[in-house]
């Protein structure tokens, strides 16, 4: 009998150590996070920049140290009024969707920085009251998405995340009426399996 206390305690041991190992090592991590999308439209009859709230949820998986695949999905949940007053016009997100690869770089065992790339879509909705002409219509921007950022470790599961990215820019259907530039900065924690 007392040669088996040591002996389970040892492979208590070696299997904790071994689960903890384990959990480390399993790759997967989840998090969500809250941004602003902008959209900076530039025409010869007026510049407008478009802010949007974003609130999101990602989940990634850690290849390597340096390479991780990660997918997002993103709603709007602050909408942009372009006219006040009897006239009206609103635009507006309905979701954002991309797939990307994450390269990183560690800076010390707390502190790294990244980029991103890869493909993504936004789904526009513009509603509008104007001069009695009343109307609504959708649109999804797809494309290369891309952009840096950095995390720092809080715990060695838990990361405080902040990102800039480049997002497809919107189709100009008159072919020169106006050009644009589309962005989303956000801050986010992940968690880490």
């Amino acid at each position: 009998m007392l040669k088996l206390i040591p002996t389970t305690v040892v492979a208590g041991s070696f299997l904790a150590v071994a689960g903890y190992a384990q959990a480390q090592d399993s790759g997967f991590y989840v998090g969500g996070h809250y941004g602003q999308h902008k959209v900076e439209l530039e025409s010869d009859i007026a510049d407008t920049d478009l802010k949007f709230g974003v609130a999101g949820v990602n989940a990634g998986y850690q290849l390597t140290s340096f390479l991780a695949l990660e997918a997002r999905y993103a709603v709007g949940v602050k909408d942009e009024d372009i006219f006040d007053g009897d006239d009206s016009a609103r635009f507006e997100i309905d979701r954002h969707m991309a797939l990307v690869a994450r390269g990183s770089i560690p800076l010390g065992e707390r502190f790294s920085i990244f980029g991103i790339a890869g493909y993504g879509e936004t789904r526009y909705a513009f509603a509008y009251d104007i001069l009695g002409a009343s109307g609504s219509e959708k649109s999804t921007e797809k494309g290369l998405v891309y952009g840096a950022g950095a995390a720092f470790n809080l715990t060695e599961r838990l990361s405080l995340v902040a990102e800039y990215n480049v997002l497809p820019k919107l189709e100009d259907d008159d072919e020169g009426f106006y050009e644009s530039d589309v962005s989303l900065m956000t801050v986010g924690l992940n968690y880490r399996f």
